[in-house]
């Protein structure tokens, strides 16, 4: 498996430009596309005359068609220059400069196709009346075959016949449907699939499961969807534990599972589907690989925080006396699906914990992820779909690379996931449910930079990186007592013969295992951190 660092993968931070002759329906395509990608929509004539203090008819009158075109390239320009992820419905004219068709190259430009006489054929009454090159059809016809080429130069055609919804759902799976990928371990292929739209995850299911038995273990939050779920008739069971989040994780919750499935004379052949957050996939992983020693597993996480972590790299477990994760299993699921609608609705402070989780694969692996998430955080806290599913698929793809190649943890090298988790872990087992997982790891992965400056690690960059962890907390938690880390640092899972592993970063991209640190390093450098960013 090779990670793809083109810059060309970065196209979902430029903005998504609609073109087309009169009547196409740019503006209602993207609308739809808007609320789609969850991307603000601008139509470019409406700037326009925002701009001018005019509507259009009456720039035309007063001031002819060249003024009109000079404020259109100009506002095109600041649009397509300025990064911000977007949907723009052009001017239907607006391939005819060659300045402006140089700028839709630049951008992802979809021509809305359909022959000139349909177009016509739209236009009528008010919609006709409003266009000042639209009032008569001899004209019109002919500068649709003028302007043609132009249109067929400047974007990717599109079908405009269809109705504007099902166009928009062509172009959006175009847009950022990523690849899908696999991770091989235990003789086996993990799957990893990105869906858009929804409906392909119940085609594709259907076509998994067929005439075999399917558990869905089912977030609360998803509470709705079990009659749906039940629907699907008497060979679907539908289990929804009375808990969430961690409190789901206990070997209790997991006998109760067992059970269900041993009384519903489930065997190995059949399939067991965890649709919620990491919590909930880690309990569905350990009871699939439990039950009869295994049965096929698919995971839909439905945080982002369990997209890029829980769900990835065949890790099951429940937590036992208060620790994280003390009884659990390695098993690879058949299938893991990210599905971008769900994982950009999640609310504000979960897309942040699965952004901290994201950025600590970047700063392990892949510059590009880090990049993706320092330069366009607010949009990705704002749920931007295209962005979040970027994120979720690069941290996926990276993490799975490390795992293939030591599954077991056999060979050590996937300690180096646990960058930023050593000191996080402490202040999650401190605080419990009052401290997120990410907002821990936050703070974790700040107190590793600052063991990372010790190591040569350039101190503005790190500053700069701390500063980073604090916007995706909101605040960083205070620091747990000094004696109440220590002992639940001997707790971590990492520890080899009563020594305590440490991941730090000599640069981004080059982890290092420490050995031999001391438990009063890291509190010191925890006590910097919280004296720098509080």
């Amino acid at each position: 498996m090779t990670l793809n660092h083109r810059e060309t993968d970065l196209k979902i931070v430029k903005p998504l430009v609609l073109i087309g002759y009169m009547g196409a329906g740019k503006t209602t395509v993207g609308s739809f596309l808007a609320h789609y990608l969850k991307r603000p929509l601008v139509d470019l004539d409406e700037a326009l005359e925002a701009k001018a203090g005019l509507t259009i008819p009456l720039i035309f009158a007063k001031y002819g068609e060249s003024y009109f075109r000079d404020l259109e390239t100009q506002i095109l320009t600041e649009y397509a220059t300025n990064r911000a992820p977007l949907v723009l419905a052009a001017g239907g004219g607006v391939v005819e400069r060659p300045a402006n068709r140089e700028i839709l190259k630049t951008v992802n430009t979809y021509y809305l196709k359909a022959a000139p006489e349909v177009l016509w054929a739209r236009l009528h009454g008010p919609e006709r009346a409003h266009r000042p090159l639209a009032q008569n059809q001899a004209d019109f016809l002919a500068r649709f075959q003028k302007r043609k080429a132009l249109y067929e130069e400047s974007g990717q055609a599109v079908s405009a016949l269809a109705a504007p919804l099902a166009v928009a759902n062509q172009i959006a799976a175009d847009f950022f449907t990523a690849p899908d990928f696999t991770l091989k371990a235990l003789d086996r292929l993990a799957l990893v699939r990105a869906f858009t739209p929804k409906s392909q995850i119940f085609a594709s299911l259907f076509e998994l499961v067929k005439t075999k038995r399917l558990l869905v273990l089912l977030d609360r939050a998803f509470l709705n969807e079990a009659p749906l779920w039940r629907s699907l008739g008497p060979k679907t069971l539908v289990y929804i534990p009375e808990d969430q989040g961690e409190a789901v994780k206990t070997l209790r919750q997991a006998e109760k599972i067992l059970t269900l499935m041993a009384k519903s004379g489930l065997d190995r052949s059949d399939y067991l589907l965890a649709k919620g957050g990491g919590a909930l996939t880690d309990l569905g992983g350990l009871c699939a690989g439990l039950y009869k020693r295994g049965l096929n597993l698919l995971l839909w996480p439905t945080t982002l925080l369990g997209a890029v972590d829980a769900a990835i790299g065949g890790k099951t477990a429940v937590n036992l006396a208060g620790a994280k994760n003390q009884v659990g299993l390695f098993y690879i699921p058949k299938e893991t699906w990210l599905e971008p609608l769900t994982l950009a609705n999640n609310p504000k402070n979960l897309l942040a914990e699965g952004l901290t989780e994201a950025l600590k694969t970047g700063l392990l692996f892949d510059p590009l992820l880090t990049r993706l998430i320092e330069e366009n955080l607010d949009w990705l806290l704002g749920g931007d779909a295209p962005l979040v599913l970027a994120v979720a698929q690069r941290s996926a793809q990276a993490k799975a690379a490390l795992v293939e190649k030591d599954f077991r943890e056999d060979k050590g090298l996937r300690d180096v996931l646990n960058l930023g988790h050593t000191y996080g872990h402490a202040v999650e087992s401190y605080y419990g449910p009052a401290v997120s997982h990410g907002r821990a790891v936050a703070l974790g992965l700040a107190v590793a930079l600052e063991v990372s400056k010790t190591l040569g690690f350039d101190v503005t960059l790190a500053n700069g990186l701390q500063d980073l962890c604090r916007r995706l907390a909101g605040e960083l938690p205070k620091n747990p007592p000094d004696d109440e880390v220590k002992r639940l640092l001997t707790f971590d899972k990492k520890i080899r013969d009563g020594r305590l592993k440490f991941v730090a970063l000599n640069a981004p991209g080059q982890p290092e295992v420490l050995t031999k640190v001391e438990p009063d390093l890291i509190l010191t450098a925890a006590k910097t951190v919280a004296s720098r960013l509080s």
